[in-house]
């Protein structure tokens, strides 16, 4: 099962059947794209979406992690954007927006995006943890759609990106009907309408709002009640893209379970992704990486590289609707949360063997990278 990653960002400165999809032809790798000039064109003209045919290049929230991956990549192959995570109601670390305004910049700086995630909980309980908990909805959406209890810390996160002025994603409770998360029926959508409104009214013009989902929760994320009310999905009047998170291999490929029971983790993710079309919505893959391979062993690596990697890819490449990427390098091993769950050493240093693979995927003309940012849809409005 899959768990977001509660790290708060002052504390991080630190169907049956087998759908097989193919790559179309993008061309063997070769230097980025040119800017197309007044020729640009945008399959849903979302803001900050990348031209018909480019997907953006981002890295995940690791300092130390990312420094590694940088190294691994020549200068005009850069990830473009940069994950970074703030839990409004952890309690346990004093609130800081000045270090949240410190740690934008910094990202800013490196001419990287930031993609924050607005955690509407504190820390999350370890499945062991939360089986003995009486109440498994422990977040604070609910507290937020029908109170003024956090509305101080979201007025500070409105200041922090008002004032930030450049582009950035924001996703608002990322995962969101993850049983990980403890996120409440028909009271989500309304926390995150709220705070977009929020924003908004903050006069924040800066940011795309991001809605995630990801695939070991149930495919309801499209339920609504009897009265027509969403169970999950806040509307596409507040929603910019839609996004998904992918870790395990039965995410990107196998059977879809589409013919007979219920849907595989596979056949959840081409849901979601037919629901971001239906919606006209484009899709980011927020948070990614090989959970379950260890990188660090010759064989793990390779198994990745044929079980992940490469049907990762194919699904970009077959899926047009999927504009970004993140991919998260890092040991899972040494965070307890994950490696209780089975998650291993996804550092690609550590994998010799698969890094020219990698790094000749990267190196195809569709992935836009740091310095190219200019080529997204109003991105220089907001520079």
């Amino acid at each position: 099962m899959r768990a977001t990653l509660g790290m708060m960002v002052f504390a991080a400165g630190c169907a049956a059947g087998t759908v097989a999809p193919t790559i179309p032809d993008d061309s063997a790798p070769g230097p980025s794209l040119p800017d197309p000039g007044p020729a640009y064109s945008y399959q849903f003209g979302a803001k900050f979406e990348p031209p018909v045919g480019r997907v953006v290049h981002g890295v995940g929230q690791w300092q130390e992690y990312n420094l590694k991956y940088a190294a691994l990549l020549p200068a005009e192959r850069q990830p473009a954007s940069e994950l970074i995570f703030i839990d409004i109601a952890n309690l346990e670390r004093p609130w800081n927006p000045a270090l949240i305004a410190s740690a934008l910049t910094q990202i800013g700086a490196a001419g990287r995006i930031p993609a924050i995630d607005i955690g509407l909980r504190g820390n999350q309980p370890g499945k062991a943890a939360l089986d003995t908990m009486a109440d498994k909805l422990f977040a604070i959406d609910d507290e937020v759609a029908h109170s003024s209890t956090w509305d101080g810390r979201l007025l500070d996160l409105v200041k922090v990106l008002r004032e930030y002025r450049r582009p950035a994603l924001v996703r608002i409770g990322g995962e969101f009907n993850g049983w990980w998360n403890g996120y409440h029926p028909y009271d989500y959508p309304k926390a995150f309408r709220k705070i977009v409104h929020l924003f908004r009214a903050g006069g924040v013009e800066n940011a795309a709002f991001v809605w995630c989902y990801e695939p070991a929760a149930p495919a309801d994320f499209d339920a609504v009640d009897g009265a027509g009310n969403p169970k999950w999905y806040p509307g596409a009047d507040v929603v910019d893209w839609f996004s998904i998170d992918l870790f395990a291999a039965g995410d990107i490929s196998g059977p879809t379970g589409a013919h007979g029971g219920g849907l595989t983790s596979y056949g959840r993710t081409l849901k979601f992704l037919d629901m971001a079309v239906a919606s006209e919505k484009p899709v980011v893959i927020a948070e990614s990486s090989p959970a379950f391979y260890d990188l660090s062993v010759p064989t793990g690596a390779a198994a990745a590289w044929a079980e992940w990697f490469s049907p990762y890819f194919q699904l970009i490449a077959a899926r047009p609707e999927i504009k970004w990427f993140h991919y998260i390098n890092y040991n899972w091993l040494l965070a307890s949360y994950y490696a209780v769950s089975g998650w291993k050493n996804n550092d690609l240093s550590a994998a010799p063997g698969i890094i020219s693979s990698y790094l000749g995927e990267v190196a195809r003309p569709k992935y836009l990278h740091n310095g190219e940012q200019a080529l997204l849809k109003d991105f220089t409005k907001y520079q």
